[in-house]
């Protein structure tokens, strides 16, 4: 993807659904005139990201181990800089082993 196929709306979008759920609402709805693939993708790349992270967290949380916490957090750090790299480098590469199944899951926000 080219630099000059992208709307600063699109670029905006995608990059500010990395940021925190709020984040994610704003990119949501900036992006509904627009709807470009580009901040779709990555908006439904940062909805799984947080979903997972909730979810797992949950579920950990019920697990007294430090360990397991770190591991949890450094886990969730790297591939949400994953998500944000290929989103400041306007590119469309999904996460490693879950990012194609959250854009099954998320496939309905277009």
């Amino acid at each position: 993807m080219t630099e000059n196929s992208l709307t600063e709306n699109a670029k905006f979008s995608a990059i500010a659904a990395y940021f925190t759920f709020i984040g994610l609402i704003i990119a949501f709805f900036i992006n509904m005139e627009e709807k470009h693939d580009f901040a779709n993708f990555h908006i439904r790349q940062s909805l799984g990201i947080q979903t997972l992270f909730y979810a797992t967290g949950a579920l950990l949380g019920m697990v007294p181990s430090i360990a397991a916490g770190i591991g949890f957090l450094v886990f969730f750090f790297i591939i949400w800089i994953f998500g944000l790299a290929t989103a400041l480098k306007n590119q469309t590469t999904p996460l490693p082993i879950v990012g194609s199944i959250f854009q099954k899951i998320f496939g309905f926000i277009k």
